[in-house]
């Protein structure tokens, strides 16, 4: 569907329509996306409250026309990594807050780590403090070690390995693939799900679900409506989904564990 600008400004987009939506310039190139589960009244919202040079600067309007709300979240975050639009890293900047990563360390073991960006990240927090409580609870609660994590700050081996609780990754004494076991355990613990698993949420007469690999997202879709596939992989499609989880937990109708 698609609409002129005049057509937005008059109000003659068609009421309740679940979807994601493209705001595009006059060299019609994507300038923002949004989604919504009544596009036209977030489009008035847009008008009356939002950003000017975003309203002064688009020319038409795109929508597509979606099954259910989880879908268009999904899509959505998908189509801001494929087009990039100028709007929406801009907005994105302005919500920075210090967030939780995950990296390899030059000696092949998992670990965490802050920093204050949101750009593929794990979980955000509005403080270090926040986020640096919630990984130490993290850490004491898979027995992971404190220096790798960059909670203990000593060069050697960590304070808990010579308290004989640590199992010695610090100083690469524990095999890789024995911590990668806890790490992977405490990652799926962040997200309320098994690492590889199949999620299906029934709301209305619609079924969605998300296929999850390794704690990534993978495959979406509507049973019998849509599938789509995940081409820019990142963790904000498994904080969209833990989101979700946390908001309407009465929608989950099923969890298949694929190990």
């Amino acid at each position: 569907m698609r609409f002129n600008k005049n057509q937005v400004l008059n109000n003659e987009v068609p009421d309740k329509i679940l979807g994601i939506y493209y705001f595009k310039d006059n060299l019609n190139n994507i300038i923002y996306i949004g989604k919504s589960i009544n596009i036209k009244r977030r489009l008035n919202q847009h008008l009356k409250n939002g950003r000017k040079r975003l309203i002064s600067s688009f020319v038409s309007l795109k929508i597509k026309k979606l099954n259910t709300e989880l879908e268009a979240l999904l899509l959505e975050s998908q189509e801001i990594k494929r087009y990039k639009p100028i709007y929406n890293r801009q907005l994105r900047r302005y919500k920075d807050r210090y967030s939780i990563f995950k990296k390899i360390n030059k000696d092949g073991y998992p670990i965490y780590y802050l920093e204050t960006t949101n750009s593929n990240s794990l979980l955000d927090f509005m403080s270090k403090k926040q986020a640096y409580n919630f990984l130490l609870k993290i850490n004491n609660k898979f027995n992971l070690c404190e220096k790798l994590n960059g909670i203990d700050k000593i060069n050697k081996s960590c304070f808990k390995y010579q308290l004989k609780i640590c199992k010695g990754a610090c100083i690469k004494n524990e095999p890789v693939y024995k911590y990668q076991k806890r790490f992977e355990d405490s990652l799926s613990s962040l997200y309320q799900f098994p690492n590889n698993c199949k999620l299906f949420f029934k709301y209305n007469d619609f079924i969605t679900n998300v296929t999850i690999l390794n704690n990534q997202v993978v495959e979406f879709g509507v049973r019998g409506k849509s599938k789509h596939k995940i081409e820019f992989n990142s963790y904000d499609e498994i904080r969209i989904i833990n989101n979700y989880m946390r908001k309407f937990p009465s929608r989950i109708s099923k969890i298949r564990n694929n190990n």
